[in-house]
């Protein structure tokens, strides 16, 4: 499509930059739907995030969509924040309302929403139970500000393989008001084996499993998996993680963090473009590229 003057913009920074998904899954929903948008891919660091972020607002572009480390760096460049982007300190979309001048900058976190959104058809399952959030970094903050603020669940623990890390989190969310009661642990599977296999909740918000190291997995004993749990991977390629695989062959309810991936650009999405997001074709979009990673690897191999 033709750019001109009434093509809105919509930036996606990121860091490094490289093939970006985020970028083709918001381009490829504009051509679906045939919106006149124009989605321009940036490199950018934390250091200077504050510039291409004021340069797009001034450009008038409808918002800015944050990867990476950008997402827990942009608290400042803000006028308002969601629920979500407060409470967790995450940052993920960027919408931009009326001129540089005399508009305004909110900060939303469609990342914590995802994550409600594709567990709340379980929360009967762990609500009342107990939780465990693997990891430290900005997914895992998403993730336990929904267990908290969302879902309430009575227990979470949080394991990071950097305890200061997992130490932090606890200490942000305890401090909520919340009845919660947040425990922090080293990510060492032998020492958590029970307070996982109690859980009726996991969520792996660590990288480990991702392609291309797709053997990897952040527990290492299968048999803490049983048909009363619900584990959710927060990876989305593969599609089916190890810990996944595993967690199913234990009789475990699994999620694949394919619908936290297609859910939270659906809503990013359309809070930048105010246009309805094209789930099928999007979800068909992630199931070949993922079809033709694995073909790579193969072929490497």
């Amino acid at each position: 499509m033709q750019t001109t003057y009434k093509t809105k913009l919509v930036g996606v920074l990121s860091h490094p930059i490289g093939e970006n998904l985020i970028h083709q899954i918001l381009s490829t929903a504009c051509e679906i739907a045939g919106a006149d948008i124009s989605t321009l891919l940036f490199d950018a660091q934390v250091r200077g995030l504050g510039d291409p972020v004021a340069a797009l607002r001034t450009l008038g572009a409808s918002g800015v969509y944050l990867n990476g480390r950008l997402r827990s760096s942009a608290s400042g460049l803000v006028d308002y924040l969601s629920d979500e982007a407060h409470g967790a300190g995450v940052i993920n979309t960027i919408v931009f309302d009326g001129d540089s001048t005399t508009g305004h900058a909110t900060g939303h976190n469609t990342e914590a929403r995802a994550i409600m959104k594709v567990l709340d058809p379980y929360k009967d399952v762990f609500a009342n139970g107990s939780a465990v959030v693997l990891g430290g970094g900005a997914m895992a903050r998403s993730a336990t500000y929904a267990l908290v603020r969302h879902f309430r669940v009575r227990h979470i623990a949080i394991a990071d393989r950097t305890p200061q890390q997992a130490q932090i989190l606890k200490q942000m969310f305890s401090g909520t008001k919340t009845s919660s009661v947040i425990e922090a642990h080293e990510l060492f599977p032998p020492d958590i084996a029970q307070l996982l296999a109690e859980s009726r909740l996991i969520i792996n918000a660590t990288a480990l499993g991702a392609f291309p190291n797709v053997e990897e997995t952040p527990i290492t004993i299968p048999d803490v998996f049983h048909e009363r749990q619900i584990v959710l991977d927060t990876n989305f390629s593969p599609a089916i993680t190890r810990m996944l695989r595993e967690a199913g062959d234990g009789g475990a309810t699994t999620i694949s963090g394919v619908e936290v991936m297609i859910e939270q650009v659906r809503e990013a999405y359309e809070l930048l473009t105010k246009s309805p997001f094209p789930v099928d074709e999007i979800r068909t979009l992630l199931v070949t590229n993922q079809s033709e990673e694995q073909g790579s690897a193969e072929a490497e191999a």
